[in-house]
């Protein structure tokens, strides 16, 4: 590919990109609009589907007479060829001929049209929710929870029989434990600090899960330990504390 055939290429390549930018950002902007007026009446929502747009490209090649008896094309601004440029197959004039013969120009317009189109997130299936929550089995027990999982989309369905995932991240852990207090906490102090009824839970019909956990008495004050909770691509977390 030639020089300027990539420059064409790179100009069409850094428009389309900023077209969908511009249409990511448009959106972005109408997203943040508020779904109520100041009297607390629901306001419409805006959806871009889609942008057409019509770009058209001019190549130009000029051979000036005073430059044919050295054997060089002309191209706009300091591209300079000794030959057409093959994949554009712009006829120039032959600078062998007597050089009131070879003086001339050639332009090339393209047009590019098309369609940017607009994909909500899920390819606009319903979007998982995932939600959990720990609940005191006994006041006088702290250290003794029930896990609590409830998986839904945003259409309002249960989802059942799908695998929920628990991990625990220690990163994570360590990091809020040691903001929280809880200094010399070690990554195998959290691991064995955490005890799980399962490590994976399978929902029911109205889309919950449960299981036992329980707290280390070994655990610092303040640990804070933070339980990835988990379905297929859909993530939440939950952070308990001694």
């Amino acid at each position: 590919m030639t020089q300027s055939s990539k420059f064409v290429a790179n100009s069409v390549e850094q428009i389309l990109l900023g077209l969908a930018r511009g249409l990511r950002d448009a959106q972005a902007v109408l997203d943040d609009l508020p779904p109520t007026d100041a009297f607390g009446r629901p306001q419409p929502g805006y959806h871009l589907p889609y942008l057409d747009f019509n770009i058209k490209a001019t190549v130009q090649a000029q051979l000036d007479a005073a430059e044919a008896s050295s054997g060089m094309s002309v191209l706009p601004g300091t591209l300079r060829k000794a030959r057409p440029i093959p994949q554009l197959q712009l006829a120039l004039p032959n600078p062998k001929k007597a050089p009131s013969e070879a003086s001339g120009n050639t332009e090339l317009i393209s047009t590019f049209s098309g369609r940017l189109v607009s994909v909500p997130p899920s390819n606009a299936l319903p979007v998982l929710r995932l939600a959990a929550r720990s609940l005191v089995k006994k006041p006088a027990k702290p250290r003794e929870q029930q896990l609590l999982v409830t998986l839904s989309n945003s259409a309002g369905q249960l989802i059942s029989d799908a695998a929920v995932e628990l991990n625990l991240d220690i990163d994570a852990s360590l990091a809020l434990s040691e903001a929280a207090g809880a200094n010399g906490l070690t990554a195998e102090q959290l691991r064995s600090g955490l005890q799980l009824g399962s490590r994976l839970l399978l929902t029911d019909q109205q889309g919950s899960a449960s299981c036992d956990l329980t707290l280390a008495a070994g655990l610092p004050a303040s640990s804070q330990l933070v339980l990835l909770v988990s379905s297929g691509a859909t993530l939440t977390q939950l952070i308990l504390t001694t």
